[in-house]
């Protein structure tokens, strides 16, 4: 069974011996470490480094639909995929009618300082990504002129966890881990930045880098301006 987000963050106070098994937190240091527990879970997601597994969604895109956002529904309830804002995106692709149609990741730079017509519909070639204050938003271009199913394989944001919940949502090797670095935040809340001894700064270190060591990250800068000419990739691809 999955631990409480309430024993996970009394773990975290017992770290830094601000409280222990028989003495009780106090007001509203339980709130607070969850709001820093989402904050660190949220940050996480700026560059993916710390969030180790990549996993897949699939959307229904609609004809003449230009833009899929993701987010967590906590937060943007409106978002078309609510799995979290997208972090780091690996690979995506369309599917239809057993056919799978990879989609370039192209620069929002390169895209936008480069002629096309935007209104265009076709075979969805590129993908571009763009990061707003809660939320992910990916353009397809050219638009889809049938429907598709989208996948998207990358890395999203750990959605939030509230002080009633738990931490199945967590895998079990990141426990560890986010255990330290709750407690870190939480000694100087608490006004103890004493008891954060190096040796506990040692086990984050440790753990960040072991997390650190699993995340995959895809560089690569791919570009294919002479495709922003639909026709020859529908020709190609037979739709």
């Amino acid at each position: 069974m999955a631990q409480t987000v309430r024993d996970f963050v009394n773990d975290s106070y017992q770290l830094i011996s601000s409280s222990s098994p028989t003495v009780p937190l106090h007001g509203n240091d339980q709130s607070k470490a969850v709001q820093f527990l989402n904050e660190l879970l949220s940050s996480f997601s700026g560059t993916g480094l710390l969030i180790t597994v990549a996993r897949e969604v699939d959307f229904v895109m609609s004809i003449g639909q230009q833009n899929v956002t993701f987010a967590d529904p906590a937060i943007y309830p409106s978002a078309d995929v609510t799995a979290g804002r997208l972090a780091n995106l690996q690979n995506a692709w369309l599917l239809l009618e057993g056919e799978t149609y990879p989609l370039v990741n192209e620069s929002r730079n390169v895209f936008f300082d480069s002629y096309k017509y935007d209104p265009q519909e076709g075979l969805p070639r590129f993908c571009i990504i763009t990061n707003e204050v809660n939320l992910t938003r990916m353009r397809v271009y050219p638009s889809p002129s049938q429907v598709y199913q989208l996948s998207v394989y990358g890395k999203f944001e750990l959605l939030s966890l509230s002080i009633n919940g738990d931490m199945s949502t967590v895998s079990n090797y990141y426990i560890p881990f986010l255990r330290l670095a709750l407690a870190k935040m939480l000694s100087r809340y608490k006004g103890r930045s004493q008891a954060w001894t190096p040796d506990l700064q040692q086990d984050l270190i440790e753990a960040t880098d072991n997390m650190q060591s699993v995340s995959s990250q895809n560089l690569a800068i791919q570009s294919d301006h002479d495709s922003y000419l639909n026709g020859s990739w529908r020709v190609k691809a037979g739709v």
